[in-house]
């Protein structure tokens, strides 16, 4: 059902098409929905506003000037018809019209005097005369002399006229084609021009799927979004193909540590199983050693599985870091004594953390291990405490051949070797300073290194202090 709904889905191309055509229709509908439904209503509106502030603009006007260059240009600022009828004390003696549209004083005489007396009468000066049908008449009083008034007679037409709205159809209908016909064009090339990078990058993306990790997605051209896109696939294209030489390393580092025990235990049991007189204790013992050696390679596995999925449970508690550490040398002196090995511990007072303990020796561990494994000929390591303001930072240093300094970010990495030659560590499994780097994240702790070509390197990792007290 889902492959059916698939194939039924239309390409980006198709679907913006649709979308600019779609917009220019309803944009279309709407504006002839306008014309036909509330364009008598606007016309309406409009016409109300101009006759009134017209009958406004008579009803102030107290200039006693020019009156019928005044009502002309009254017509003339709102399109509409004026009549002015003057009175004297026998009735009206003259009337003067302006614009199309004319009330005549014929047998008026009555209508007139009603019109006068219902201006006089009302708030503000003006009285609407007509406001329904098709026709609109206001009436005002405007000043001649400051003893003198003439009635004056505003009309129009509250409908659009017949020519009016079949010249306005004709322009939509004109202006319809030319939109239709531009939204197509325009939508094509939208359409195109946005879904050709996509539809590239798509087909390049698939090429990931099979292991090709050469492409490189343009993320110069084209919209922002589809150049931030192109630069977001850039990088993850460089990650993983990061991560899977990354990978073949890994799992030929892996196969070459699981390898040396199982073929010594493998070896050693054979000759012992072939030649009764070689089942010696210091036979059995090589077996045991390499059996060890392999529990604690899939074991650090497993810790660096965990540490990097985040199941790992941290026991948080208020712990002294300097006599873990203290311990941890001590043990190693025992171990390493007969290989001519020191390890110096430098503290000047007993610190405490909180931190989980079992995580931290871990830490102690793998750093020592690493200093052993890499120290210079003199085979000396130097563990080295220090209380710096809240927070007491643990270093151990080497005397090996150093680091250079664009190596330095890269060496938290499972199995990553500066020379990229693998070998066999004298202790721990190759995996210590990734378990170390993991633990450490966990604790919110910092940590780094430094180093220098020729002169060792110094590994260190800090802890808030929560008490500390003289030794």
């Amino acid at each position: 059902m889902s492959k059916i709904k698939n194939k039924r889905r239309l390409s980006i191309k198709a679907q913006l098409f649709i979308a600019m055509l779609a917009i220019t229709l309803v944009f279309l509908v709407l504006t002839w929905t306008f014309q036909f439904a509330f364009l008598n209503i606007i016309y309406r509106v409009v016409k109300e506003n101009s006759i009134e502030r017209a009958a406004q603009d008579v009803q102030e006007e107290n200039g006693y000037g020019n009156v019928n260059e005044f009502l002309s240009k009254i017509t003339d600022r709102y399109d509409v018809s004026i009549s002015a009828f003057h009175f004297d004390d026998d009735g009206i003696y003259e009337v003067v019209h302006f614009g199309e549209f004319s009330i005549s004083s014929e047998n008026n005489d009555a209508l007139m005097e009603a019109w006068h007396q219902s201006v006089l009468e009302s708030d503000n000066g003006i009285y609407i005369a007509s406001s329904s049908g098709g026709e609109l008449i206001y009436v005002t009083l405007l000043n001649e002399t400051p003893s003198t008034q003439c009635l004056v007679v505003i009309n129009t037409v509250s409908t659009p006229p017949r020519g009016t709205v079949l010249a306005i159809r004709a322009m939509l209908l004109l202006l319809s084609i030319v939109l239709i016909v531009a939204a197509v064009i325009i939508a094509y090339f939208l359409s195109k021009n946005i879904s050709r990078p996509i539809e590239t990058m798509s087909n390049k993306a698939k090429n990931l799927t099979l292991f090709d990790y050469d492409v490189t997605f343009n993320d110069k051209k084209g919209p922002k979004e589809i150049r931030e896109l192109a630069s977001a696939l850039n990088s993850a294209t460089n990650e993983l193909k990061k991560l899977n030489s990354t990978q073949k390393e890994l799992i030929a580092n892996i196969s070459h540590d699981l390898r040396t025990p199982l073929t010594m235990i493998s070896g050693y049991s054979e000759v012992m199983r072939d030649f009764p007189d070689e089942r010696s204790p210091e036979n059995m013992q090589v077996i045991i050693d390499e059996t060890a050696r392999l529990n604690s390679l899939v074991n650090d596995l497993l810790t660096v599985s965990k540490l990097q999925s985040g199941t790992q449970i941290m026991d948080l508690k208020t712990i002294s870091i300097t006599k873990c550490i203290d311990d941890t040398v001590k043990r190693y002196e025992k171990l390493l004594e007969h290989k001519n090995y020191t390890i110096n511990f430098e503290s000047d007072c007993e610190v405490f953390v909180v931190a989980d303990e079992t995580r931290l020796l871990q830490v102690v561990y793998n750093l020592i291990n690493n200093a052993i494994n890499y120290t210079g000929d003199d085979k000396a390591v130097t563990v080295k405490q220090e209380i710096i303001g809240g927070v007491v930072r643990i270093s151990v240093i080497d005397t090996g051949e150093g680091i250079s300094e664009e190596n330095l970010p890269l060496i938290w990495d499972r199995y990553y070797k500066v020379d990229k030659v693998h070998k066999r560590a004298i202790l721990g499994t190759g995996l210590g300073l990734s378990i170390v780097k993991n633990i450490l994240l966990l604790h919110g702790s910092r940590f780094g290194v430094s180093s220098e070509v020729g002169k060792g390197s110094t590994f260190w990792f800090e802890f808030k202090i929560e008490k500390k007290q003289d030794t």
